[in-house]
């Protein structure tokens, strides 16, 4: 919340320094001056070109490889990548970046098609995503993101057959999950053609639950590396008024071995368990941070369709097996008719895959930015 006031007042502050003075001289500059006719004829193919050389916000953001938030009522939003957030606005000539720096530029403008930017704009937003991920190399990242959609094959998980409108409808657990992870899974391949992105399962085949944990845990990972593992399902419930989404990690409590003892002979040990205990902190920490995102984000996109349920712990196999952090999300309840209807439709499962994909890639961004170079 404090941040989002400062970035307000800064952008506020911005335009209010961009205005002239009310019956200053550069209240009507000469350069705002309306051209003459021969001036205009001169000017027209320059101005012309200029025009073609702009690009449109969306072009941008997928050529800059960023994450577009845009508030068209607003006309103001941002481009995130590389855990760097630059804050724009349609005719205000400057960029706030992580709610603390403010550059001068070219003000992005309203185009036929909708917002655009400048060559120069697009330059310097280029050239500062770029040196953030120069300045993240020697950081920790998230190496490898294992998307795994819940049951499949003979396994048809969770199932709701409702009559709606006097028609017949079935919606079906597994066939929902992979319809969701699938495009999770291109988003990301998309997004981070650096990473390893992997999808337990890619059609309605069965992999046991000792599999999926293997596939994870097996991921080679070099020592500034991380994996996380998000399993993805449908809820269902003997109470069909029950409803809503929600993202569930593994409870604090449980303990699982993360050190091998062998691996920790060198230092002694009596040291495994200590590091073992530091190490399941960590991952629950990342957990909840990366379950928070998912929620978040998912209350955006279908928030007023269906009830925000929160995170949640409990010690589901494949969260408490995977040595990473980990969440299992649930995208809403088949047994309830309302729901299941949303479910069936592809617009929401659209929402519901955006939400998911935006909740990693923000967790992505604060896991990158927040953790440090590893100790020598």
């Amino acid at each position: 919340m404090k941040q989002r006031f400062l970035a307000c007042l800064l952008l506020s502050l911005a335009c209010l320094a961009a205005l002239p003075a009310e019956g200053s001289p550069s209240a009507q500059p000469q350069a705002a001056a309306a051209p003459s006719a021969p001036q205009a004829a001169a000017t027209a193919p320059a101005d012309a070109k200029a025009a073609a050389s702009f690009l449109s916000l969306t072009a941008a953001a997928s050529g800059l490889k960023a994450r577009l938030a845009w508030d068209p009522l607003t006309k103001s939003g941002y481009l995130e990548r590389a855990g760097v957030r630059a804050n724009l606005a349609v005719g205000l000539p400057w960029l706030l970046f992580d709610y603390r720096e403010t550059l001068p530029v070219d003000p992005p403008r309203e185009g036929s098609a909708g917002p655009e930017l400048s060559p120069a704009l697009y330059a310097i937003l280029e050239k500062r995503f770029s040196d953030a991920e120069a300045a993240h190399k020697g950081h920790f990242s998230i190496a490898a993101i294992l998307i795994d959609p819940g049951h499949g094959g003979k396994d048809p998980g969770a199932v709701g057959e409702h009559v709606i409108g006097g028609k017949k409808l079935r919606v079906v657990e597994k066939d929902l999950a992979l319809d969701v992870s699938l495009r999770v899974y291109r988003a990301l391949k998309e997004r981070f053609p650096d990473k390893r992105i992997y999808i337990s399962r890619s059609g309605d085949s069965y992999p046991t639950l000792e599999e999926r944990v293997a596939m994870a845990n097996e991921v080679p990972l070099g020592p500034e590396e991380a994996i996380i593992y998000v399993s993805i399902h449908a809820n269902a419930s003997f109470n069909k008024n029950s409803k809503g989404f929600e993202v569930w990690y593994l409870n604090p409590d449980y303990r699982r071995t993360l050190v091998d003892p062998e691996s920790a002979k060198g230092v002694g040990e009596d040291i495994a368990p200590i590091l073992n205990a530091m190490l399941e902190e960590e991952f629950t920490t990342e957990s909840i941070m990366l379950a928070r995102k998912i929620v978040e984000d998912l209350q955006q996109r279908v928030g007023l369709e269906s009830p925000n349920r929160g995170v949640r712990a409990e010690e589901w196999f494949v969260v408490r097996n995977v040595r990473m952090p980990s969440v299992l999300v649930e995208m809403g309840f088949v047994t309830n008719p309302e729901e299941a209807a949303l479910l069936a439709s592809d617009d929401y499962l659209k929402r519901l895959s955006d939400g998911i994909y935006t909740g990693i890639v923000d967790f992505v961004g604060y896991f990158e930015t927040m953790r440090g170079p590893p100790s020598p």
